[in-house]
């Protein structure tokens, strides 16, 4: 199968300090030379702690943020460097859904307003008989009835607003859709029903999604392959299935050992990180994790690990493979 999206060592780097009269102060190293492929109707889920790059990984693939260097290549198409006019046609093939519902919704604008102004954006309907329709069409799409299209944002639940924001991103018949933690601010009922609904969609629309999270046991239902980041890097890549039964880096091991289980069969000690989270304005040289890692030594203070192929379709970025 063709891939829809690949990314070559992308990098999104925050200078602070530097504008006007001022000097440059620090690099934050959000996004540190990651690569990636989606291929279609597939979900790539992308997991690690918050501040590890995951939401800036997203947006600069959407190019919603200007990637300081790298490839975001589209259908083969690179389209980094496309004009915001030549990217148009490629807005409507990627959407995304944020985490914050209500934030993400214009308070000012009724829903049938908010999910029909896309579609006048791109000029994809002008007949408000045939707006009205497509609107319903949409709210059904996610569960919903035709009177919430008067309604706004603040008379609906948490929940119905996070259907409101897929239903938008459906509007312009996409076939990438970034979900940034679109399910952590919610309750546990309500999630599993976001996450159906996804399943769901993706299934009867054709989707690929890019799932950002931290809870590994919703990604682990939803995703096909699973990237783990930390401090702006991929340390391991690999389907569910060989990520949650072998995985090889020790970050990515720590990860899946704090996950909770009812009535487990054997009893599983966590692993506890040793030392804190590094800042991303000074990252530890050599391998990111060896200041936590409980398997360390002294090739890891000095050298970065590259990522390698453990296994077909798993890679690993981890100096203990070569012990």
């Amino acid at each position: 199968m063709s891939n829809l999206l690949e990314v070559r060592d992308l990098k999104k780097y925050y200078y602070l300090g530097k504008g006007a009269g001022k000097e440059q102060s620090g690099v934050v190293r959000a996004v540190d030379g990651i690569n990636l492929t989606v291929k279609k109707c597939e979900t790539l889920g992308l997991v690690g702690e918050s501040g590890c790059g995951k939401s800036s990984a997203g947006r600069v693939i959407l190019c919603l943020l200007p990637a300081t260097a790298g490839e975001i290549l589209y259908e083969g198409q690179n389209i980094e460097q496309l004009s915001h006019h030549q990217l148009l046609p490629y807005r409507r093939k990627m959407q995304i859904i944020f985490q914050d519902q209500a934030g993400s919704l214009n308070p000012q604008l009724t829903i049938g307003n908010a999910l029909g102004e896309p579609l006048l954006v791109h000029r994809l309907i002008r007949e408000k008989k045939e707006l009205k329709a497509k609107v319903e069409h949409l709210l059904e799409l996610v569960g919903l009835c035709p009177d919430h299209m008067c309604r706004y944002p603040h008379e609906l639940s948490g929940g119905q607003r996070q259907r409101i924001a897929l239903a938008r991103a459906l509007a312009l018949n996409p076939q990438l859709i970034v979900c940034d933690e679109p399910v952590s601010a919610l309750d546990l009922s309500i999630q599993a029903q976001i996450i159906n609904l996804l399943k769901e969609l993706q299934q009867k629309c054709g989707l690929a999604y890019i799932f950002i999270a931290h809870d590994l046991r919703v990604v682990k239902h939803i995703s096909d392959r699973i990237a783990v980041m930390y401090l702006g890097k991929i340390v391991e890549l690999a389907d569910k299935e060989s990520l949650y039964s072998r995985a090889k880096h020790p970050y990515t091991q720590t990860l899946l050992s704090s996950i909770p289980r009812l009535a487990p069969s054997v009893p599983r000690q966590p692993i506890i990180f040793s030392g804190d989270l590094p800042s991303p304005l000074c990252s530890p040289a050599g391998c990111h994790f060896h200041t936590r890692c409980p398997h360390a030594f002294v090739r890891c203070t000095i050298e970065e690990p590259l990522l390698q192929t453990v296994d077909f379709g798993h890679t690993v970025a981890c100096h203990l493979l070569d012990r």
